[in-house]
């Protein structure tokens, strides 16, 4: 996926990159990613950064490498270009958006980076409801846009914001 790029362009990330490998090892990890998105204007906790580095930790070093960096890249800029909306928020709307991502991490208890028909009744249990799989399945049907069963983050985004 980072052949999106072009050789300046992977030059300026390399930079970056090195930038954010505060020890200089060849690697970021989740304290390195954490204090780089904070230069960055994003206060993002461990956790997350954790979760952004095993969605990208291709050989499982629970570090991203260089290239697993571009291929973040290379995905937050394919969104930015499929949701123009994500490249004009104000300052409340970035607010909103953290506050979203929040609640999905808090509700995706498995940190799967879904939310799925067992954590759904789970919720519901603990809120003292109960709902049935063909509730809940159901329930997923009416958000769930790739159709894998599943509530991903944009899909709840969209269905927390939803007018």
């Amino acid at each position: 996926m980072a052949d999106v790029f072009s050789p300046d362009q992977v030059e300026k990330f390399k930079v970056i990159f090195e930038q954010f490998d505060k020890n200089g090892d060849g690697d970021i990890s989740a304290k390195e990613l954490k204090g780089a998105l904070r230069q960055l204007g994003q206060d993002t906790d461990t956790k997350t950064c954790k979760r952004m580095i095993k969605t990208y930790d291709k050989n499982r070093t629970k570090r991203m490498e260089f290239k697993e960096f571009l291929d973040m890249m290379a995905n937050v800029f394919q969104y930015h270009l499929s949701h123009p909306e994500s490249r004009t928020a104000n300052g409340a709307d970035i607010a909103q958006n953290r506050r979203l991502e929040e609640l999905f991490d808090s509700l995706d208890v498995d940190e799967s980076g879904y939310i799925d028909e067992e954590e759904i009744i789970k919720l519901t249990e603990k809120l003292g409801e109960k709902m049935t799989i063909e509730e809940v399945r159901e329930l997923i049907g009416q958000v769930d846009k790739d159709g894998d069963g599943r509530v991903n983050k944009d899909e709840f985004k969209r269905l927390m914001s939803a007018k």
